[in-house]
C-alpha cells in the first residue's frame, strides 16, 4: 500500500490553490474555529485564551489560523504539505486584512512524529524549559487523513501540550453513530423537502466515484471512540460531543455531515 502521508502531501500540494474555493469550507472553518475557541474559553478563561500560544496541527491554507489569530497571542501552524503552507504564507504576506496577524501567525513545514514533534528551531522556541509547550493544540478535520490516530494524539498530548494545556479536535461523525442517535435517514432542508443522507464513504470519492486514497478513515469516528483515544493518551477532563450538522456539496452531490468536538487536558 502506498504511504498515506505521501498521498496526502501529493493531493494537498496539488489542490492548495483551489482549496479555498471549496463550497461550504468557509462555513465549516468559521463554525469550527468558533467552537474551538468557545471550548478552550469554557475550560480556562477569556484572559488565558487571549494570552495563549496555540498550535494548529494540519493548518492547511490557514482558514482556521486566520480566524483564531485575533483571539489568541500566537499561532504556530504546522503542516506537512508545502503547497498548502506556501498558499497560507502568500495570503499572510499579501492580503491586507491579514496584516494585523503577521507577527501572530508563524508556520512550519513539518511532519509531526513522536521522535521529532517539531523541528529544532521551533522546539527551542516553543518547547524548551519547564513551562515549555502550547496552551492549546487544535486540529480541525485533519484526523481522518491520519493512519495512526492514537499515535499522533499521544504525541500532541505528551510532547506539544504544556501542563494544563488543552487538546481540542474536531472531525466527522461516523454515519452509524448518526443512525443510533435517532437521526432520521433523510435530512429536512430549508425547502421542506427531504434528501437522502449519503454515507461518509460516498463522500470521500473523486468525481469518478473512486475512493480517495489519501483518506485513512472514510467512515469518520464516533465521539466516544475519540474520547477513548484521548484518555488512552493520558488526557484528563475529557469531553466529546456531537457539535453541528452541515449540508455540503461534493462532486455535484449534496451530503449532510455532522461534526464532533473532543477536548482533554494534560494533567
Amino acid at each position: 500500500m502506498a504511504d498515506i502521508q505521501k498521498l496526502n502531501n501529493d493531493h494537498f500540494n496539488k489542490t492548495a490553490q483551489d482549496y479555498d474555493s471549496i463550497p461550504q469550507l468557509f462555513e465549516m472553518t468559521e463554525r469550527s474555529t468558533k467552537i474551538v475557541v468557545e471550548e478552550f474559553t469554557a475550560s480556562t478563561s477569556e484572559e488565558h485564551v487571549n494570552n495563549s500560544t496555540v498550535l494548529e496541527f494540519g493548518c492547511g491554507t490557514g482558514l482556521c489560523a486566520f480566524r483564531i489569530a485575533p483571539k489568541v497571542a500566537r499561532v504556530l501552524g504546522v503542516d506537512a504539505s508545502e503547497g498548502m503552507l506556501k498558499h497560507l504564507n502568500h495570503k499572510l504576506a499579501t492580503n491586507v486584512e491579514n496584516a494585523p496577524f503577521r507577527d501572530k501567525i508563524s508556520t512550519v513545514l513539518h511532519l509531526v512524529t513522536d521522535t521529532q514533534p517539531l523541528p529544532a528551531k521551533e522546539s527551542a522556541k516553543y518547547l524548551a524549559g519547564a513551562n515549555g509547550g502550547f496552551d492549546m493544540v487544535y486540529s480541525n478535520f485533519v484526523m481522518h487523513h491520519i493512519e495512526d490516530v492514537q499515535g499522533i494524539v499521544n504525541t500532541l498530548a505528551a510532547k506539544l501540550l504544556k501542563k494544563d494545556g488543552w487538546l481540542i479536535v474536531m472531525d466527522f461523525v461516523s454515519e452509524d453513530h448518526h443512525h443510533h442517535q435517532h437521526h432520521h435517514h433523510g435530512h429536512d432542508n430549508a425547502q421542506g423537502g427531504t434528501k437522502a443522507e449519503s454515507s461518509l464513504h460516498d463522500h470521500f470519492v473523486d468525481a469518478q466515484g473512486n475512493p480517495l486514497d489519501f483518506v485513512a478513515h472514510k467512515g469518520g469516528f464516533t465521539p466516544e471512540i475519540f474520547a477513548g483515544i484521548f484518555k488512552k493518551a493520558g488526557l484528563v477532563d475529557v469531553e466529546a460531543k456531537q457539535s453541528y450538522g452541515l449540508d455540503r456539496e461534493l462532486n455535484g452531490k449534496m451530503f449532510y455531515t455532522e461534526a464532533f468536538v473532543v477536548k482533554g487536558r494534560r494533567a
